[in-house]
């Protein structure tokens, strides 16, 4: 009878400091999460060239316009850059530079949330259909144009080929630079994800190299009390924990690890310049209810340039898919990552022009 008291004695003094233990390990986690992080990237400046439409909500959105065509005989270029979060960094801007002396009026904008655009009061406010709803509007109210030429990079890619699909009769023609995988993923009849790489293996004449390895390291950067709670609040309760400074600084901090591993030569990995919009970035990739939009991609007619760098980090089956749905020119670029103009410019540039000169 004694031994038995004992051990239940016992196991309830475990109980008792296991749970007093947790309890000073999420106090510990709480008063951590309440400490504001530090600033390590200066956050990103207006140019002399920034301008900014005010939207139909209420919030602006800014942009560089580069004069290219004063006769106004060739559509506009509209540039969708990636992330989601990412921003116009001052290297595309001059990139698009040498392509508006051909004579066309190019613009450059930072999403919502991002750059040097307004952010929303609402994590959730940010999602993929609210980019796609700027653009039309951009299109229609802000540029007042009929047709456009859309360059979209990664994220950007999606959009504007979501942007395509939707709207047809707006879309002159597509450049996709290195543009990320389709939304919604392809299906199988049984609703299985179709394996890419069986559908469309990768020939023998393209030799892929893997880039530098980075996301472990900012994957674990991730695992820091404030961004962990930031994400928890955000996700349940649609709440900013920590504020956009804070949230866009950890995202420009972990963007200017990650650059690393989107181009062929480190050295060629250009300074971050502190437009990452955190809280954009984690909401505007969340794809819910997007409709499978290939059958209406199969039936246009939009001339297509899809380029990819051999070190990219997307797979080859996935950025072909949008050539082969879109029966446009997929090209292959040796030597370049997934940013191809920080590796290979004058490639770049010489790649687009000759394509919508054509």
């Amino acid at each position: 009878m004694m031994k038995e008291k004992k051990k239940h004695s016992i196991l309830k003094k475990i109980i008792k400091w296991t749970f007093r233990t947790i309890g000073i390990l999420v106090l510990i986690f709480l008063v951590w999460s309440l400490i504001p992080l530090n600033q390590t990237i200066k956050p990103i400046k207006p140019r002399p060239d920034t301008k900014y439409w005010t939207m139909q909500d209420g919030y602006k959105i800014a942009y560089t316009k580069i004069e290219g065509d004063t006769s106004n005989t060739h559509p506009v270029v509209i540039f969708l850059h990636g992330g989601p979060g990412g921003y116009i960094h001052s290297e595309i801007i001059n990139q698009m530079k040498e392509v508006a002396h051909n004579g066309y009026d190019i613009y450059l904008y930072d999403q919502i949330g991002s750059g040097l655009s307004d952010r929303l009061p609402k994590p959730k406010d940010y999602s993929f259909e609210k980019h796609l709803k700027d653009l039309n509007e951009i299109i229609n109210t802000q540029i007042k144009t009929e047709k456009v030429i859309l360059i979209g990079h990664s994220f950007g890619g999606i959009l504007a080929t979501h942007f395509a699909a939707n709207h047809p009769d707006k879309v002159e023609k597509l450049i996709l630079s290195s543009p990320g995988d389709l939304q919604p993923y392809k299906t199988n009849a049984d609703g299985t994800v179709t394996d890419m790489n069986k559908l469309y293996p990768t020939p023998a004449k393209y030799q892929f190299k893997k880039p530098i390895e980075v996301f472990e390291q900012t994957e674990k950067d991730f695992l820091q009390p404030r961004i962990v709670m930031s994400m928890v609040c955000a996700m349940a309760f649609n709440f900013k924990w920590a504020s956009d400074r804070e949230f866009d600084d950890y995202t420009n901090t972990m963007a200017s690890k990650f650059t690393k591993g989107m181009v062929a030569d480190p050295k060629n990995v250009k300074p971050e310049e502190g437009g990452a919009g955190g809280y954009s970035h984690g909401f505007s990739n969340y794809y819910g209810n997007l409709s499978d939009i290939r059958s209406k991609l199969k039936s246009l007619n939009i001339p297509t340039l899809v380029l990819q760098g051999q070190y990219d980090q997307g797979e080859y089956s996935s950025v072909y898919e949008y050539a082969d749905l879109l029966k446009g020119e997929y090209k292959f670029i040796e030597n370049a990552g997934h940013i191809i103009w920080w590796d290979k410019p004058m490639e770049y540039k010489k790649s687009i022009i000759l394509f919508i000169e054509r």
